[in-house]
Order: C-alpha cells, then sequence, then structure tokens
C-alpha cells in the first residue's frame, strides 16, 4: 500500500481500502495471490518508522505513485508499484523515485522496458 508491505487478514467483505484501492494480497511466504476479500490489520503498525528516514520517502501526488523513474544500466526506466511483471525490482535497494515529486519508492516495482515517452529523443539508444 503506497509502497509499503502491510500485515493483512482475510474478511467476509473486505474494506472500502481494499477493494476500492486495487490492492491485493500475497502470502508472505510463498508469494501466491490471496484470492478473497481481506482487510488490513488493524494490529499493525503504521510504518510512521520509514518515513523518517532521512530521504523523503512520502509521494505528495494524487493518486500516490502515479510513475516511477529508476536507473538500471546507466539508463532510466519508468513503472509503477507492484511485483507481477517481467522485470521487478527492489525500488529500495534501486533508488526508485515518484517521476512527479521525487519521493523515494521503498517497494517492489515493476518496470516496463519500452516506455521511453521519458526521453528527449525516445529513438536515442544507450550503452548496455
Amino acid at each position: 500500500m503506497n509502497g509499503y508491505v502491510m500485515p493483512c487478514l482475510p474478511a467476509e467483505h473486505g474494506s472500502l481500502l481494499t477493494s476500492l484501492g486495487g490492492l491485493s494480497a500475497q502470502c508472505g511466504e510463498c508469494g501466491a495471490t490471496y484470492p478473497g476479500n481481506f482487510v488490513i490489520d488493524p494490529e499493525a503498525a503504521a510504518p510512521f518508522e520509514w518515513a523518517r528516514e532521512p530521504k523523503n520517502t512520502v509521494c505528495s501526488c494524487e493518486p500516490r505513485w502515479p510513475q516511477l523513474m529508476v536507473m538500471l544500466r546507466g539508463q532510466w526506466y519508468l513503472g509503477h508499484p507492484g511485483s507481477h511483471g517481467a522485470v521487478v525490482v527492489d525500488g529500495a535497494a534501486e533508488e526508485a523515485a515518484c517521476r512527479r515529486c521525487g519521493a523515494y519508492f521503498l517497494g517492489e516495482m515493476v518496470v516496463d522496458l519500452d516506455d521511453t515517452s521519458h526521453l528527449v529523443d525516445p529513438d536515442e539508444t544507450y550503452p548496455a
């Protein structure tokens, strides 16, 4: 959720946040997607410690994390939060950031290797 991993619990109806927010739950051990309704564990502590890190990790955009940028092999790539895609990286390890506000992204992100909309010259090639 907004780049944070939060513990969830199965629920008969889910919640507005999990249902309308397009959130998905995965098993913490095997990564399988949970097929039913769920809620964020009400006993879970909010991840405020991460928000107090020296780098700004709170996206100020609406909606949150509209587009991410990450430097891989000397080239900038665009992507979005998530863990289901051909190229998934750890945003914290790769220092991914929101393209609009510059906040650092701490979760997993899917990189779109084909999106060149951010380049001045989309036909420009880069060394591997």
